[in-house]
Formats: C-alpha cells, sequence, structure tokens
C-alpha cells in the first residue's frame, strides 16, 4: 500500500493545503527517543575516545599544539565541553570555528564554507558567552531533533507513518550519521531543507521561500532546492501561468542564497564567485562523473588549477582489510597505522556513493517525484569536481540530508528482524567512525 501510494503521489497533482494526513500521535516523542539513541551512539564512543584515546600522531611537518587540520590551533576545552564539545568540532569544525571569530576576511579558503552556521555560532557566543563551537554544538543537537520531528511529519503525509518511523531510525544509526552531533552544517540543513518542503507540501509556499533561503545560505546544494520546490509548485498550480502569482515569488528565494552570500565576500574583500574559486584549495579539479569514479576505483593523475605539479591518485585501498586478516586482533584495530589505513583508503566514500545510486535506481515509483528531484542535483554536481586527495570527498556525508535514499531504505525493510539486525550493524559502524572522527582520523 505504501508503495502504491507513493506512485500515486508522484504522478498526481498535489492540492494546496488539501487531503493532509493527520499527524502521528507521537509526533514528538517517538522522533526525541530516536535522536536520544543516537546521540548516545555518536557521543559516549566519541567522548571516550577523546578522553582515553590515543590521537592520531601528527603529519610531517606540523607543531605540537596545532589541530593538524588545516593548522588552525585550537587548544583543549574546559568543563563539560572537554567531554562533549571537543570530540566533535575537529576537521571542518575547526573551518566553522575560524569563520565564526574571524569573518571571511583573510583567507579565501573560508569562503568554501557558507555563512549561515558560523554566524549562528558568533551571534549566539556574543549573546550567552559561550564558546563559538560550543553554540555550534548546540544548534547542531537542537537542529537534528527538529529535523527528525519535521521529517516524521513529512514522510507520514506522503507514504505512512510505518515507512515513516523506518526512515527516521535509518536516517539517525546511519554510519556517518555521527556528523548530526558534530559542529558540522548536516543537522542544520536537514532542519532547513525538510521544513522547506514540508511547508511547500502544505502550500505555505513564503514559509517554504524563507526557510529554503536559509537552507541556500547554509550549504550550496541550498539552491538546489528549487527543482522539488518546483515540481511540487507544479503539481499544486499547474502550467497555468496566471495561477502561479503571488506564490512563484516566495517559490524561487533559494535562488538568492548564492547572491547575498557573494555580495557578503565583496563587502570583506574578497570576490563575488570566491566561494567556487577556493575549491582548487582542497585540491578539487573539473572532471566527468565516468572519470571521477575512475580516479576513485583505479586512480588517475588530475591537474588541479593554481597547483603546479600533477596531483596522483592511486585509487580505492582496501590493505586495510589484509592487514585486519595478517594480524587479526586487538593490537592491529587499534595500531595508528591500522586506523590510518582504514581512513584514508576511500574505500568508504566510494561504498557509500555506490550504495546512494543504487538505492535511487530500486526506489523508481515507490517515492514521489518531488523526492527523486531533491537527491539527484546534490548528488550528481559534486561528481563534476573531484579531489585528487579524495575523488568522492564527503560524499559519506553530503547523503545524510538527502532524506529519500532512507525512506527508500525504509521501504526495503520488510520485518523487525531485518530492521533490527540492519539498525545494529549500522550503529557499531557509527560508534567506530565516531571514535576515529574524534581522534583526528579522516571520515568524510
Amino acid at each position: 500500500m505504501a508503495t502504491d501510494s507513493a506512485a500515486r503521489t508522484s504522478t498526481q497533482r498535489i492540492p494546496a493545503r488539501r487531503g493532509r494526513r493527520q499527524a502521528p500521535a507521537d509526533l514528538w516523542t517517538f522522533p526525541l527517543i530516536v535522536f536520544a539513541v543516537h546521540w548516545v551512539i555518536a557521543q559516549v564512543p566519541a567522548s571516550l575516545a577523546l578522553l582515553y584515546g590515543t590521537t592520531r600522531p601528527p603529519d610531517p611537518g606540523a607543531t605540537s599544539g596545532e589541530s593538524w587540520a588545516y593548522g588552525v590551533k585550537l587548544g583543549p576545552m574546559s568543563g563539560l565541553a572537554h567531554i562533549l564539545v571537543e570530540p566533535m568540532r575537529q576537521w571542518d569544525g575547526s573551518w566553522y570555528r575560524l569563520v565564526a571569530i574571524e569573518g571571511y576576511s583573510g583567507n579565501t579558503a573560508k569562503a568554501a564554507f557558507w555563512p549561515l552556521y558560523p554566524w549562528l555560532m558568533d551571534w549566539g557566543s556574543r549573546f550567552t558567552g559561550l564558546s563559538p563551537e560550543t553554540v555550534g554544538y548546540i544548534i547542531t543537537n537542537i537542529a537534528f531533533a527538529a529535523a527528525l520531528v519535521l521529517l516524521y511529519r513529512l514522510v507520514a503525509l506522503d507514504l505512512d507513518q510505518p515507512v515513516a518511523r523506518r526512515t527516521l531510525w535509518a536516517l539517525a544509526l546511519f554510519p556517518t550519521a555521527l556528523f548530526f552531533t558534530a559542529v558540522y552544517t548536516e543537522s542544520l540543513f536537514l532542519l532547513l531543507t525538510v521544513g522547506c518542503l514540508l511547508a511547500a507540501r502544505l502550500g505555505n509556499w513564503w514559509v517554504a521561500g524563507i526557510v529554503g533561503l536559509l537552507a541556500a545560505l547554509t550549504r550550496s546544494a541550498g539552491i538546489m532546492l528549487l527543482a522539488p520546490m518546483g515540481i511540487l509548485f507544479l503539481q499544486q498550480y499547474g502550467f497555468n501561468v496566471r495561477r502561479w502569482f503571488p506564490s512563484i515569488f516566495p517559490a524561487a528565494l533559494p535562488a538568492l542564497g548564492p547572491v547575498i552570500f557573494g555580495w557578503h565576500l565583496t563587502t570583506v574583500g574578497l570576490r563575488f564567485l570566491d566561494w567556487i574559486d577556493v575549491q582548487w584549495q582542497w585540491y578539487r579539479f573539473p572532471a566527468t562523473p565516468w572519470e571521477t569514479f575512475r580516479c576513485a576505483t583505479v586512480g588517475c593523475t588530475a591537474t588541479v588549477p593554481n597547483v603546479d605539479q600533477p596531483q596522483i591518485h592511486r585509487g580505492v585501498d582496501w590493505s586495510w582489510v589484509d592487514m585486519l586478516l595478517d594480524a587479526p586482533g586487538w593490537s592491529t584495530i587499534t595500531s595508528s597505522a591500522f586506523r590510518d589505513t582504514f581512513a584514508r583508503g576511500d574505500w568508504l566514500e566510494l561504498v557509500v556513493t555506490g550504495l546512494a545510486f543504487a538505492l535511487l535506481l530500486i526506489g523508481i515509483r515507490r517515492i514521489p517525484l518531488y523526492y527523486y528531484a531533491l537527491v539527484v542535483p546534490p548528488l550528481v554536481v559534486p561528481l563534476f569536481s573531484p579531489s585528487s586527495v579524495h575523488p568522492l570527498m564527503s560524499m559519506p556525508r553530503f547523503v545524510l540530508p538527502m532524506f529519500p535514499l532512507f525512506v527508500i531504505v525504509a521501504l526495503l525493510i520488510r520485518n523487525r528482524t531485518m530492521g533490527f539486525t540492519l539498525g545494529t550493524i549500522s550503529a557499531v559502524a557509527m560508534a567506530l567512525l565516531s571514535m576515529q572522527f574524534a581522534t583526528w582520523y579522516w571520515v568524510s
């Protein structure tokens, strides 16, 4: 029944403000239970790893006191923040902290990080006196809890309540869902994405447009909300242009996100398109999607703009499996050599990206059309700009706000045994990746 309902929803016109299903009776309690379980699985291993584990040895040339990510100096935190926030602020969290403290002037590389999240960190820090990363941590966790509530409502509206419940579990227990607890934008972007589409689905276009604009100020992928919003708009208003007004104006608001960000960059001495132009500093280069997959699997030699020497990537590295088979045991698993090989092998990026495309194929006619429009652009666009360091860099976390992928997983789970087994395996993987992340090993 859920599949048939989804197919009808994807092809039939959805009248604005009509046919609303009643919200689930446990609209708040169930998502908050899922959030609590997720938080424990992501946070506790990360905190224990930071307190009692071994941090990754510094890269050659790094000095003590540096974060080993971009050379940004991060001093230790104190009190409860040392236990909760410090293990979750690593890698890009140090960049968001830097933007919150310094703004975008100076280092052009900061233009790669979109402004809403660090602005909120800065404003919250000024108001509360807390550190910017502590404010970011609080925003992240509140946003994820709220996102689960809205996602529960949206999927129950489009499909049914059991599918919505399984979707929340699939999303919250996904191995890389630790980023919903870290000082990253995934939680805020998911909240704004779901909030935008739920409002549009219910015909509240001014709310949808404003929330969509905020999403487009959080991540570059926010402007791609125009695709699912456009489908919902046409399903509600049809192709009669006279019926489009005035709702067409708020529906187009996400397009202003890059404009506002680009304008802000010019006010601090940078260029309007620096948010695009600085990507070479992450060794990104133009390529076709099939070239990206070739680079990720068998390797490639890449010419990176503004980098004199050709960059060589040797392809996916599964040697951590051989290391484990040759010397299975706790000493191998906990060794820095094994953990670093496990982290840098690009196998996680390849597996998650392949899984995402497989789910899209499996989900044909199982989910509403606007769900597809939400996933396809942000899944395909990064394939045109791989990195010579990790060709599919960040894809394991880029997929997290693509909630329709987890709806498809929920549709495929038919019994509790299957769901419990997959959920347990996924949760254990998330705990392990959380420990890696907290001790400065690369995750995504």
